[in-house]
């Protein structure tokens, strides 16, 4: 019988499946749990990313340091009776520190001329002599002086911003705090960028609605409705890039801001932070520095008009560029004016009387932070000497230099306007450098290397090097009486040819300027009438190395090779240093370093170091005013004689003419009491300029000199020196009144015993010996 075989039971495909399948509750539990898993992480995720986000606003904004450069600052503009100071002269100070014309002077920064007189608001400011309070001043001016004062002894306008030095960055701005911003600024802004910012905590839902609609229509990003907070946000943090995930960091930081922040501190920071546009390499930052770069004024005396035109950059800086695109500029601001009026920050009358007004920007460069870029140019040089790096990267560092605005403008005057009356069409390509000097203090108060003042480039006045001609002469004459037992000014000097043959096999043999030799004559004569073979005589005669070391001991630094040629100015020099060489002998044989600057300050007004006056006596007092009293003559009947038109009579003066050979450089390097000035006219190519020291530099020289405050020269001889007639061979003393007698002041030790028995001989000083032989010849 067959056996039966057991069938294992078998299960169907669906059965199979149905009993793997989980319970639908289960699925749903295990889903939620997932999700909540997930929520949690991104809400743990989300509250460390916002706690990140929170201390990055907090640390940035507690800790924020604002981007300052060193300011540079000229001197206070000094004003008092009888100060020579054109009305001209006057009107151009003030436009150039950015004084504006109104009928009553009625706040500070205006002026009003009435008559003769000029009613001045001045500006008020701290320094280290405790500043000035804003006053209004009454000058009288004529005649080229100021008459009268208010009845004041002194009035000061406040030291004017020359320039910045921006050592690690290029950032600029001025910083200025919300209680000083013009309440219609803040007004314009709010209801022209975010009229909801009193009311919004960091963003605004309509804004961004606003802001959807657009990107949605120009199929992009092309507006974000941001709010003042988002925008100091992203200035602050952020990159200006238009991308949601820019965005997306943007609004918890804008309400994380508002969270920690009042709206004061928030709208302060705004209006400092703000970008304006672009000065070349400098970045505008900020409404107070926009005033500047715009107008040429502090933020708080600008008229509605103005501010509209700031307010109206936030849309586009390049884009409403008033300089660039003035049309489009005006258009923007006019825009601005009537959102104020719309929302009740203008009347109706102001809106129409601002609204109808020009733009009224000043043009590029025409800011006083430009005026002066050769004279900027000494101060980074100094500083660079004098400071470490670590000291020049601090921020907003105030330095105060020595620049006096008024012997600037003049120089430049007399500069640009000598070059227009001989090459008015610049055939001749003549070009120029002055520098001005306060020689007891060595304070530089004025450097001009171009004659268009404001071209920043090249440098003539500190690194154009070259031949000094005839200004080298003074040094040869003061070595001479530096040795009184064999000279003294009436020593007759042999002008007639001379020869000298060098190393190399070629003879030197100077010639007079008029070709022509006048045999002997004093030696204040060869200086006087600047004499070329004579100088080279008496050079020789004294020694090559006692004139360069007499260079060297006056301020020269550079080598001085002993060639016969340097006798009559082959040694090349810029016009600062020859300024140096000239110092100590407008002095007397005082010898201080010229400076730029003052003192700098921190960002807190503490002295980080000063620029003490420190003097050196390097020539005896008796040698320099006798080398001093022989450069008078040179100017009184010498070569500079043309110069005593433009001086008062009574002025006593001193100086040099110099011409290098082939008529290339014309010099000229004078002095009174108070103010040494040293000129150089020639061409950049080194080619013929067909002048001469008195033709080429004198006149620039006078112009200036006449048009600043002089002083004259002591003509108390110092111990040790006496008048004394002296006999035209100069070998015997005289008396006054005897035939062609001249008198000199000499050292007691050049004074001659031998008299030529004319008239009563004056005690000499020199002792029993002289004064006997005085009572008796």
């Amino acid at each position: 019988m067959a056996k039966k075989t057991k069938k294992s039971p078998t299960r169907s495909r669906g059965q199979s499946n149905r009993k793997k399948k989980k319970p639908a509750n289960k699925r749903r539990w295990f889903s939620w749990s997932l999700i909540g898993k997930l929520a949690l992480v991104c809400l743990v995720l989300g509250a460390a990313g916002l706690a990140w986000l929170d201390a990055l606003v907090r640390e940035r904004f507690d800790s924020h340091v604002w981007q300052l450069p060193a300011r540079v600052y000229a001197r206070p503009v000094e004003l008092y009776e009888g100060r020579v100071l054109s009305r001209e002269d006057m009107l151009k100070l003030l436009e150039l520190m950015r004084y504006r014309q109104d009928a009553r002077a009625s706040t500070p920064g205006s002026y009003a001329v009435q008559g003769n007189s000029l009613l001045v608001h001045t500006r008020g400011f701290s320094d280290s002599d405790g500043g000035e309070k804003p006053e209004r001043i009454r000058l009288t001016l004529s005649g080229g002086q100021i008459r009268s004062l208010n009845g004041d002894d002194l009035a000061r306008l406040e030291p004017l911003q020359i320039g910045s030095i921006h050592p690690q960055h290029a950032e600029d701005r001025v910083l200025v705090p919300l209680e000083k911003v013009p309440p219609l600024l803040v007004e314009m802004l709010i209801a022209t960028e975010d009229q909801g910012f009193y009311d919004h905590y960091g963003i605004s839902l309509r804004g961004l609605a606003r802001a959807m609609l657009a990107n949605i229509k120009a199929g992009g990003l092309v507006q974000g409705g941001s709010t003042l907070t988002q925008q100091l946000v992203k200035n602050f943090w952020l990159t200006s890039e238009r991308t949601l995930s820019r965005k997306l960091m943007e609004m918890p930081m804008a309400i994380l801001l508002e969270l920690h922040y009042s709206k004061e501190e928030i709208l302060e920071a705004y209006l400092n932070e703000v970008y304006l546009g672009q000065d070349g390499a400098r970045a505008i930052h900020g409404m107070g520095l926009g005033a500047q770069f715009l107008f040429g004024r502090p933020l708080e005396e600008l008229e509605p008009h103005q501010l509209a035109t700031l307010v109206a950059l936030l849309k586009g800086p390049s884009w409403y560029d008033p300089r660039k695109h003035p049309e489009r500029s005006l258009e923007r601001r006019n825009t601005v004016l009537k959102v104020a009026l719309d929302e009740g920050a203008l009347s109706k009358a102001d809106y129409d009387k601002y609204s109808s007004r020009p733009l009224e920007v000043v043009p590029r460069g025409a800011s006083a932070l430009y005026a002066f870029p050769a004279f900027i140019d000494l101060v980074r040089r100094q500083l660079a000497r004098d400071y470490p790096p670590e000291v020049l990267s601090d921020e907003g560092l105030h330095i105060h230099s020595t620049l006096d605005v008024l012997a600037q403008l003049a120089a430049e005057g007399a500069l640009r306007d000598h070059l227009n009356r001989r090459d008015p069409d610049d055939s001749k390509k003549l070009n120029g450098a002055v520098v001005v000097v306060a020689p007891a203090q060595g304070d530089v108060l004025a450097l001009v290397s171009n004659r268009d003042s404001r071209e920043a480039g090249f440098n003539r006045a500190l690194d154009a090097q070259r031949p000094i001609g005839s200004l080298v002469k003074p040094a040869v004459v003061l070595s001479a009486v530096s040795q009184p037992k064999q000279w003294s000014l009436a020593t007759q000097v042999e002008d007639g040819p001379i020869q000298v043959k060098l190393p190399n096999g070629d003879v030197w043999a100077p010639q007079n300027f008029d070709k022509q030799s006048r045999g002997a004559m004093p030696m204040v004569d060869v200086l006087a009438q600047s004499r070329n073979q004579a100088t080279a005589r008496l050079g020789l005669d004294v020694g090559l190395k006692q004139v360069a070391g007499t260079l060297k001991t006056l301020g020269v630094q550079r080598n001085i090779p002993l060639y016969p040629s340097i006798l009559l100015g082959s040694l090349e020099l810029t016009p600062f240093e020859v300024a140096m060489l000239y110092q100590p002998l407008s002095t007397g044989g005082f010898s201080t370093r010229l400076r730029s600057i003052t003192d700098v300050l921190d960002k807190a007004g503490q002295p980080l170091a000063r620029y003490p006056v420190s003097t050196d006596e390097v020539v005896d007092a008796g040698p320099a005013f006798l080398t001093q009293w022989a450069m008078q003559q040179v100017v009184e009947e010498g070569t500079a004689r043309a110069a005593r038109r433009h001086l008062p009579a009574d002025l006593k003066v001193a100086g040099k003419t110099g011409t290098s050979d082939d008529f290339r450089d014309a010099w000229f390097a004078g002095f009174s009491a108070n103010h040494l000035a040293v000129v150089w006219v020639g061409r950049d190519d080194n080619r013929n300029a067909g002048i001469t020291g008195s033709s080429g530099a004198l006149p620039v020289w006078a112009q200036l000199m006449g048009k600043l405050p002089q002083r004259s020269l002591s003509q108390t001889p110092p111990a040790g020196v006496e008048w004394v007639w002296m006999h035209p061979d100069g070998r015997r003393v005289s008396a006054e009144g005897c035939g062609e007698a001249r008198r000199y002041p000499m050292l007691e030790a050049s004074i001659p015993e031998d008299s030529d028995g004319c008239g009563a001989v004056k005690k000499t000083g020199k002792g029993i010996k002289g004064w006997f032989k005085g009572l008796f010849d």
